[in-house]
């Protein structure tokens, strides 16, 4: 029902078509009052979605603790003989070729890639950053991979041992300290990102209700 228009009190030729004018052609609410509808279609806006509320912190869970290890794995062959913790027999904050390769490497690596999986923890509760974490974590479980390899795959690229011959306990001690240990949690961390990435979804658009006339349509 529409309140009475002004357009009723003026005179127009037979035949004439009515405009409509929209201050004064508007719906009467039920409580007498007029509800404005100064448009007839309003489009749709667009937004993305919160899909997935705990990915955010998953991933910036991930991403940190990623960055703790990669750390570790890449500096213990620097600092580890000023703690007793000496799985290669030499000095403290000795540069080669096998501490660069084996270990500086793949955590540096892992370094970087734990920072950037916390600079986009903030878009993954929109799935906004499916890509970036499934890639992120795929290298950083190649990075894991690699530590687990890397005592056998040196010996048999270089013929030298990376780890150094002590009893049986202290060499298996070194082994996980030194490979297995951090090389096992990058893998399982950086599958962890691939599962948050593939569990991410993004809504694109939200349907929001147009008026038209007083009246909602679904966009």
């Amino acid at each position: 029902m529409f309140a009475r228009s002004r357009h009723e009190f003026e005179p127009r030729m037979p035949g004439s078509p009515r405009v409509e004018d929209p201050v004064f052609d508007q719906p009467v609410g039920t409580g007498g009052g007029s509800v404005a509808n100064p448009s007839r279609v309003v489009s749709p806006a667009t937004a993305p979605v919160v899909v997935n509320p705990g990915a955010g912190a998953s991933l910036g869970t991930v991403g940190l603790l990623t960055l703790l290890v990669g750390a570790w794995a890449g500096i213990i062959p620097f600092v580890g003989p000023l703690f007793g913790f000496n799985a290669t027999g030499t000095p403290a904050w000795t540069w080669s070729l096998e501490h660069a390769l084996v270990w500086l490497v793949p955590g540096a690596v892992a370094v970087v890639f734990g920072m950037t999986m916390l600079a986009l923890a903030p878009m993954a509760r929109t799935g906004m950053s499916r890509i970036g974490p499934m890639w992120e974590g795929f290298i950083v479980a190649c990075c894991g991979s690699w530590l687990v390899i890397s005592p056998v795959a040196w010996r048999v690229l270089e013929g030298a041992r990376s780890i150094r011959p002590a009893g049986t306990t202290t060499e298996l001690v070194y082994w996980i300290g030194y490979d297995l240990g951090p090389g096992v949690l990058l893998a399982v961390l950086g599958g962890m990102a691939m599962g948050i990435a593939m569990l991410t979804r993004r809504e694109r658009s939200v349907s929001r209700p147009v008026t038209v006339r007083g009246e909602q349509v679904a966009a």
